[in-house]
Formats: structure tokens, sequence, C-alpha cells
């Protein structure tokens, strides 16, 4: 997915860090990317969009691959942000199951602002940043865990994580907003109930 100068014998500019050029292009190229996905939008088009040369652009990113993994990266806060807010002050496997409704409600806010704007959260093309996501999220759910005296957070993480795959893009958009967070109480009243009934959890009071 490389999109760089051919032109092996252009000087490398060091970039100039100009914070108005910079968030004009990553508001262009969200604006593009949105609508055409990633994988269809070249640097000439970000450019041409935000009304900057080409030159520019590689000004402020080194690659197109850069300018992607920074707009993923606001679309993974967003999620991570919203499961932490709606875990809240609920307590036990309450507040976990609030976290992961969030995190499908989210994502469906994310794919109504454009038809691959989903593309930017997970897909080949965000290959390296969806992996800091999914790191994240597992480190969020193990907090989230350990704060209601689950002992083995990590391998329970892992299991709510995997079974949680097939509500994740692409397959969590084969259903409508409604049937995937009804199909995710569902899921959560039998596997994180569960987690919560086994014997010897500690408490985390």
């Amino acid at each position: 997915m490389a999109d760089k100068p051919t032109d092996k014998s252009a000087p490398r500019a060091e970039r100039s860090g100009d914070p108005e050029r910079r968030a004009a292009i990553l508001d262009a190229a969200d604006k593009l990317f949105r609508h055409y996905g990633p994988g269809k939008t070249t640097i000439g088009d970000i450019a041409r969009e935000a009304d900057v040369g080409v030159g520019s652009v590689y000004l402020e990113f080194c690659s197109k691959d850069e300018i992607v993994g920074e707009l993923s990266g606001r679309r993974h806060h967003r999620v991570l942000s919203a499961m932490r807010s709606a875990a809240g002050t609920a307590r036990g496997a309450e507040r976990l199951t609030r976290a992961l409704e969030a995190r499908v409600d989210t994502l469906f806010e994310l794919r109504e602002e454009g038809t691959h704007s989903c593309d930017l959260v997970m897909c080949a093309s965000t290959k390296g940043s969806f992996g800091r996501f999914r790191s994240e999220e597992r480190e969020l759910v193990i907090e989230l865990l350990r704060g209601e005296g689950v002992k083995d957070a990590a391998r329970v993480a892992e299991l709510i994580e995997r079974a949680h795959a097939t509500l994740s893009p692409p397959w969590l958009f084969e259903l409508d907003r409604r049937r995937a967070l009804a199909l995710c109480r569902e899921l959560n009243a039998v596997l994180v109930t569960g987690v919560f009934a086994r014997p010897g959890r500690r408490s985390a009071r």
C-alpha cells in the first residue's frame, strides 16, 4: 500500500511540523477514506482534497500508511473511551457487559459515518494500528476483570476476545444494529455472567 514518490533523485525534505497543514491533510484523508476506502485513495487524491501539493503531504507524513495509522488510532481511541465510559461505576458482570455492548454500539456509529469508515478500524490496511488496538482492548478487559477479583483475568480476557470476534467488522455488519446488540447481550449473559459465577472468585471490595 506504499504511496511514495517514485523519483529517487528527489530530495528528502525534513517534515515541517505545520499543525494547520497537518490537520487539513488528516481531515481531507479522513473524508476520502470514509467515502472510497484507504486502498482506493492516493496521496495525490489527499493533496487535491486538502488543496496542497503532493510534496506538502510528504512534509507532514512519510507515507499513506502513516496517515492511515493516525486516523485508525483516533477511531480505536473512540471505541476504547466508549467502553471505559460505559463501564463507569457499575459492578460485577454488569460492568464488563456494559463495556462490551458499548464496543458494538460505537462500531455501528463509526459505520454510519461513511461506507468505508470502519475500514480504518479493522482491515488489512490497518494491520499495525489494529494490533495495538487489540492489545489495548484486551488490557482494558483485563483491568475490568481484575477490578472485580477475577484471578485468571488474562486468560479470561482472551476467551472473551475470541468469543466476541464475530461481533467485529466485517462480520458484525452482516447484522443490523439492534440484532447485533441483542446477540451481544445474549452472549454476555452466558459468557460474562458465567465468569463471575465461578466458585473461588475473590471479592473486589
